[in-house]
């Protein structure tokens, strides 16, 4: 009992190790999708698209803040997570990241300099967020794969799970702090 409680501890450590592994291969994934947007040259018909969708986006936000607070977060709030809602589902989120990465780098080269350093630190603090529950859900699905062949991974794939909703949870409650801040 104690040797299979021995290996049981050995197992869950490297597992904790591939997550640590997985994530920092996500987050630079994330980050060279960026850089890789932004070694684009936006022509100036796009940037003048890029900057009147920003004037406009930023008018709405004024005039909502003028009527309620509330109006205003919700506003935000919904934009960011209609385009990065989906990038909390396993597998497919590491996709839609890393797309919503390209345009953000293509975005920033259009933009003027105060608001392109705002689009890259936006840029990283939301990959540092959105790597983590990325990581989790691609070591859920890879221990349900092999849970399906071997039933030994039952334990481990239920301990990922329970760690992917736990992550899922808490980045989302990390989003609306962010989307709250001025």
């Amino acid at each position: 009992m104690v040797e299979q409680e021995a290996v049981r501890a050995t197992v869950i450590g490297k597992l904790g190790r591939l997550r640590i592994y997985l994530y920092l291969v996500l987050l630079l994934l994330y980050l060279a999708a960026y850089f890789l947007g932004y070694a684009v040259k936006p022509s100036p018909q796009f940037a003048a698209q890029v900057n009147k969708q920003l004037n406009q986006f930023t008018e709405e936000v004024n005039k909502l803040s003028s009527v309620s607070q509330i109006a205003a977060f919700s506003y935000k709030l919904t934009n960011l997570m209609v385009s990065l809602g989906p990038s909390l589902i396993p597998v497919f989120g590491i996709w839609n990241t890393a797309t919503q990465w390209v345009y953000s780098g293509i975005a920033t080269n259009a933009v003027a300099s105060n608001e392109a350093v705002a689009i890259t630190a936006q840029t990283i603090l939301l990959s540092i967020i959105l790597a983590i529950p990325s990581t989790d859900g691609l070591l859920t699905v890879l221990l349900l794969i092999n849970s399906a062949r071997d039933k030994s991974f039952k334990e481990l794939t239920i301990l990922s799970a329970r760690s992917y909703i736990m992550w899922v949870i808490i980045t989302i409650i990390l989003l609306i702090i962010f989307m709250a801040m001025p």
